[in-house]
């Protein structure tokens, strides 16, 4: 099995001999939750995006945001004919979908906890399983998997106010409380770089990036995958 990052945001992809299947998917325009003056962000780097996709693949959609839920991009790839499959209640446009568990090809989707933005999807192909929490997820969860060959989670932290969502990525120091307790085989980053933005949420949100002693903490585990976009791993 191979993973490979889309973008510098969230995006995937994991490839089998019998099948690939891409994670939220955003290769093209700005997203926005809500209204332009409440939330609007683009992606700050570069991205492979289309041209690193394979002949043929199915696309998977953890969570109902519009950085995960990526209209423009899913629409492109709809054309294309790429079944796209939600983890949540959508649009009728886009009527597969999966409430707890369930198979995309060769992959089998299964939700893990109950929060609407700290939990996590356990992807399952060829024997490997790779948990992916984009959000982070909390080392006391009741519902922590066990024997992951992979997690793909949030290290740095992002924190609104309360009363624009609160807390969004958990931070660091529950990376490493859930780290010590996951035992994976293998971990890497995703989704906590700061975007560039403008609106309500980017005026008052607060990413906290890994500092410099933290990020050395990381790159000493020879379980850590600093993946950039485009680059890849070949789970052994």
């Amino acid at each position: 099995m191979l993973i490979q990052r889309l973008n510098s945001d969230s995006s995937w992809l994991i490839s089998t001999d019998q099948g690939h299947l891409v994670l939220d998917p955003w290769f093209q325009g700005v997203q926005s939750n809500g209204p332009a003056w409440f939330n609007t962000q683009w992606l700050p780097d570069y991205s492979p995006g289309y041209q690193a996709l394979p002949g043929n693949f199915s696309v998977f959609v953890a969570f109902p945001f519009s950085d995960h839920f990526h209209l423009d991009t899913l629409n492109k790839l709809k054309m294309k004919g790429a079944e796209i499959v939600l983890g949540f209640k959508g649009p009728k446009a886009f009527s597969k979908q999966i409430s707890h568990k369930g198979s995309i090809g060769p992959f089998t989707c299964e939700k893990v906890g109950r929060h609407f933005l700290h939990s996590g999807w356990l992807i399952q192909a060829e024997g490997k399983r790779i948990f992916y929490t984009p959000h982070g997820f909390h080392a006391d969860n009741p519902s922590m998997p066990d024997q992951i060959d992979v997690w793909i989670s949030a290290v740095g932290g992002y924190k609104l106010p309360f009363w624009l969502g609160g807390e969004i990525a958990l931070g660091f120091k529950y990376h490493q409380q859930t780290l010590a307790k996951l035992k994976p085989r293998y971990f890497t980053r995703t989704h906590d770089i700061q975007k560039p933005g403008k609106g309500l949420v980017s005026r008052f949100g607060k990413s906290e990036q890994p500092t410099e002693k933290q990020w050395s903490i990381l790159l000493q585990d020879p379980r850590c995958l600093p993946l950039s976009a485009g680059e890849y791993f070949q789970i052994p």
